[in-house]
């Protein structure tokens, strides 16, 4: 034992008085510290080797001098378990050193993000792509192992099975896939991971799995980039209905993920010329026909607001109309125009996609509706028993579709009689009205009273009955003798006037 610690401690000696300790060090604090580490391994394993083979000495010794009978079996037993304990330490001290050698491999191990982009495809999806590059410091492992050839420590520094995801801050993944395993990374090579995001993030973190477990987290923030130098369109209400003479309101996502300033036209392709078009900013209210896009402005929201006439042309009501939105540039608006003199109607698709832009597809559905409005003169008439009541009714379309086979629906009093003329109208068209003379007749032996009259219109639009408010027409009938006596005595009144008259103007002459 004396021995073994003699040489051990010459052997540090050694180690210390060498020309490399006498040398200015130019190595690094992290490389001179995995130095001092490795040369305690070695050092161990030295110690732990001299100690097993002195072991191992005393006990072939003792086995010879136990085979001679000279000494006992006990003293021969305790000899074999020093020298098992000393093999089982130095067995650890070489294990330690492998570890120790594999650490510092491991501390050489560098993932670097070599890239890392934001942009949209032409189908509006939001992507990233990472490049990721094996980067380790082969230099540090080769200083860590002299005795080790760069051939020997190349496949050592090659990352396996290494998972990757993107979250955000607190965790979450907010890409799919949600992770992507590479299974092999050697040194000095990249590979380039494509993501889509679930979400419009500025900037992720990356989250690196190595095989033995250990994360990574690297906050990055991504470089914007476009497919295309042109900015993308979306809606999300591409298809409505709307009224005639209202306003609709689609919504409009413009974006453009490049670092440069530029600015687009924005340009309506087959919608037709009766509906009146606007591009508004609603935080604004502002009226565009142009948008700009900078390195801070890469996201714009528009409404495009149709303004359908009252009066739009039969042939587009209830029909679905199918026109485009287009961010172009200059050139992209000149043929837009182009196509528009070439045609002077809807253009052909096979044309709209030689237009050099982004374009979004909307479908437009202008819903008409009609109604109809009795209109009556006089609601109240006073007639004799037996006379005839005649009624005059106009019929209105307050609607903006015309009206057919339009005609009224009365209620008289029981036992009365009704006709109309004409009986049934034909069309009657938005904003017009159309007169209709009814005729009623009392039964015998009515009584004298008062008697209500319900009028209804009714027609139809299409399949569908379109029906008018109704209203109630009062009619008083006196008897005829009171009728002849009111009549007396109306003329007597206007006589008698008339000769008050006539005597004023004899005396005014005197």
């Amino acid at each position: 034992m004396t021995i073994a610690r003699a040489c051990l401690g010459a052997f540090l000696l050694g180690l210390l008085a060498s020309p490399l300790a006498a040398t200015k060090d130019l190595r690094t604090k992290e490389q001179r510290l995995y130095d001092i580490k490795l040369r305690k391994a070695q050092w161990e394993v030295e110690s732990r080797k001299l100690e097993m083979d002195n072991n191992k000495s005393e006990y072939d010794i003792i086995q010879e001098l136990y085979d001679e009978k000279i000494e006992t079996l006990e003293s021969l037993n305790k000899a074999r378990r020093a020298f098992l304990h000393s093999e089982l330490k130095y067995s650890e001290a070489v294990f330690q050193l492998d570890r120790t050698r594999l650490e510092f491999l491991k501390d050489a191990t560098r993932v670097t993000i070599r890239e890392a982009r934001k942009y949209r495809t032409l189908d509006g999806r939001r992507q990233v792509d990472i490049v990721l590059e094996n980067a380790s410091q082969l230099d540090q492992a080769l200083s860590l192992n002299p005795d080790r050839e760069e051939s020997e420590i190349r496949p050592l520094l090659e990352i396996q099975n290494l998972k990757v995801s993107l979250t955000e801050r607190l965790g979450t993944i907010v890409a799919e896939p949600y992770e992507i395993l590479v299974p092999s990374l050697p040194l000095g090579e990249a590979t380039r991971l494509t993501f889509r995001l679930l979400h419009d993030y500025e900037d992720v973190v990356v989250d690196l799995t190595y095989l033995d477990g250990s994360k990574e987290l690297l906050h990055i923030v991504m470089r914007r980039e476009s497919s295309q130098d042109l900015p993308t369109i979306n809606s999300v209400q591409f298809s409505q209905e709307g009224d005639l003479n209202t306003r609709v309101n689609f919504d409009l996502i413009l974006e453009r993920l490049a670092e440069d300033e530029k600015t687009f036209r924005l340009a309506l392709v087959n919608l037709p010329r009766e509906i009146t078009p606007a591009f508004v900013d609603p935080g604004t209210n502002a009226n565009l026909t142009q948008v700009k896009f900078s390195e801070e402005v890469t996201r714009q929201q528009l409404e495009l607001e149709l303004q359908i006439p009252e009066k739009l042309s039969r042939g587009y009501v209830d029909q679905t109309i199918e026109f485009y939105v287009f961010v172009t540039d200059a050139a992209g608006f000149e043929r837009i125009g182009e196509l528009n003199r070439k045609h002077r109607g809807p253009i052909p698709l096979e044309e709209i996609n030689t237009i050099p832009g982004n374009k979004e597809r909307f479908e437009l559905i202008p819903r008409g509706r009609g109604a109809l409005e009795t209109l009556i003169a006089n609601r109240y008439q006073e007639v004799r028993t037996g006379e005839e009541v005649k009624v005059r009714v106009d019929l209105l379309n307050t609607g903006t579709l015309e009206v057919e086979r339009v005609h009224l629906v009365l209620t008289p009093p029981l036992d009365w009689t009704w006709s109309s003329e004409p009986d049934t109208i034909d069309r009657i068209l938005p904003g017009e009205k159309e007169p209709v003379n009814i005729t009623l007749v009392q039964p015998d032996g009515i009584g004298v009273s008062e008697y209500d009259v319900r009028v209804e219109a009714a027609g139809y639009e299409g399949p569908e009955r379109i029906e008018a408010q109704e209203k109630d027409i009062t009619i008083r009938v006196e008897q005829r003798a009171r009728v002849v006596r009111n009549a007396l005595i109306i003329a007597a009144v206007i006589a008698l006037v008339i000769g008050v008259a006539v005597g004023s103007i004899k005396v005014s002459r005197r």
